[in-house]
């Protein structure tokens, strides 16, 4: 009787990637006088959670301007024209990804 080994190349898909480095944006000190904006980022219900921040947003603080705006869809990255309006006239912008 004859015993047959098979072999099996098993390979791994991950990437030895160096980790990026970078530096983290300013913070501001408070967003009375600021003007913050949210960038729907088009997943379902994402808007209801941008609610609730503009909602603490302004109960905190009423003096900041809330900006909104949205992308077209959850797969699509932002506009060109929507992200040069948010650097131009935000201090700050709040968004979010995944699940």
């Amino acid at each position: 009787m004859t015993t047959a080994t098979r072999m099996i190349d098993l390979l791994d898909p991950t990437a030895d990637a160096e980790p990026a480095h970078f530096s983290t944006a300013k913070r501001v000190e408070s967003l009375s006088g600021k003007v913050v904006g949210l960038l729907d980022n088009g997943k379902s219900n994402f808007d209801h959670l941008l609610d609730d921040f503009e909602a603490s947003i302004r109960a905190e603080y009423p003096t900041a301007t809330i900006l909104r705006r949205r992308k077209p869809s959850v797969s699509s990255p932002c506009p060109p024209d929507t992200m040069k309006e948010l650097l131009e006239k935000c201090d700050i912008v709040i968004t979010g990804l995944g699940d």
